[in-house]
């Protein structure tokens, strides 16, 4: 009886030893993989700084050299208008890539909020036409806007993030759809059965640009990525208008999808 209680006590300490020793291993797994996610996650924040760093002086480049000629030819009106448009330019693609830079952060603190309210999509879509045309005029680009099935035409959502995510869709479209091609934006809606007060609204953004590779696709809406090869490098962008986007997308309850080729 002794020799079967110890054999019994034995075997329960044994089993217990490979318990822990199974914990430990699955937990040394576990903060591999977490070491290994947070070692991509900071060089991904590294290629992105060492991006940003380049896109920002850029525009800062531009702005400081335009000024200094705007200042040596202060007798020539045209040629200071000429200088003061491109400053402008700069100026706004050095505030696009900052604002993106804060909206990340606040996402990444979570202290992005929306802001509900009622809209018109009627005025919405106007607001985009009018930011977007004056784009696509200088790529000598079609830009066509249709809607049907609408539904309501006052919804209650965030507008400003609302336009935000849609210039972010077009404007990409735009960037990277060589001249005369074509980029299209539509619009409609469909009931909730499940919910009459509701409506679902969908925007579907279509170009004929270079496309993007399946790859790509797969991480197109993850922070600081852009896709890396040629046709692409000399296309300024910070890579979080994508994220941004998504982040918006789900906060409102909708989904975003991309397909492309």
């Amino acid at each position: 009886a002794v020799i079967a209680m110890l054999l019994y006590i034995f075997f329960r300490y044994l089993k217990l030893f490979r318990d822990q020793v199974s914990q430990l291993k699955r937990m040394n797994t576990e903060m591999d993989a977490a070491r290994k996610e947070a070692e991509q996650a900071n060089m991904a924040k590294q290629d992105f700084l060492s991006s940003m760093s380049h896109d920002i002086r850029t525009p800062m480049n531009a702005i400081i050299g335009m000024t200094s000629l705007a200042l040596e030819n202060t007798d020539n009106p045209e040629q200071v208008r000429d200088y003061l448009g491109k400053i402008a330019l700069s100026s706004k693609h050095l505030l696009g890539l900052i604002n993106d830079v804060l909206d990340i952060s606040k996402i990444e603190s979570g202290k992005m909020t929306l802001n509900v309210e009622p809209v018109s999509l009627n005025a919405v879509m106007d607001g985009i036409v009018n930011i977007i045309q004056p784009q696509v005029k200088a790529k000598n680009q079609q830009f066509k806007v249709t809607a049907h099935d609408i539904l309501s035409e006052d919804v209650c959502c965030d507008g400003v993030r609302l336009n935000q995510v849609l210039i972010n869709l077009l404007g990409n479209a735009v960037k990277f759809t060589p001249e005369k091609g074509s980029v299209q934006l539509t619009v409609y809606q469909e009931a909730l059965p499940e919910d009459a007060s509701r409506v679902r609204t969908h925007f579907l953004v279509s170009d004929t640009g270079i496309g993007m590779s399946k790859e790509y696709q797969k991480v197109i809406f993850e922070s600081f990525s852009r896709e890396d090869n040629s046709r692409v490098r000399k296309t300024e962008g910070s890579g979080l208008g994508m994220a941004i986007t998504k982040y918006i997308v789900d906060a409102m309850g909708g989904t975003i999808s991309v397909c492309s080729e």
